[in-house]
C-alpha cells in the first residue's frame, strides 16, 4: 500500500523534473486503516500540498472497492539522477 502511495506522487511530481533529475521519497507518516481481501484491487492517489523548504508535500490515499484503506502524508525531493545512482552504487560496493 505505502509503495502504491509513494508510486502515485512520484507521478504527480514527474512534470516538474528537469532532464536527468528523479524525485526520492524522504518521509511517510502513513495509517493503515483497513484490510483489504486478497486478491482485492487496491489504488492511490497522491495530492500536492505545497513544499516544505526543498522538500514536496503529498496527502495520499489508499483505496480498495470498499472505500479508504489508508492514509497520511508523504514528503519527496528532487534529486540529480546520475548523482543518487553513483551514491547507491558506491554503497553496493562497500559490502
Amino acid at each position: 500500500m505505502i509503495a502504491l502511495m509513494e508510486l502515485a506522487a512520484a507521478r504527480a511530481m514527474a512534470p516538474v523534473l528537469g532532464d536527468g533529475e528523479n524525485s526520492v521519497g524522504v518521509t511517510v507518516d502513513i495509517e493503515h486503516t483497513s484490510p483489504t481481501p486478497a486478491g482485492g484491487r487496491v489504488t492511490a492517489e497522491a495530492h500536492y500540498l505545497g513544499r516544505e523548504g526543498k522538500l514536496y508535500l503529498f496527502e495520499v490515499v489508499a483505496r480498495d472497492d470498499a472505500g479508504i484503506i489508508g492514509r497520511g502524508r508523504h514528503k519527496r525531493a528532487v534529486v540529480d539522477a546520475n548523482r543518487i545512482e553513483a551514491r547507491a552504487a558506491e554503497r553496493g560496493s562497500a559490502r
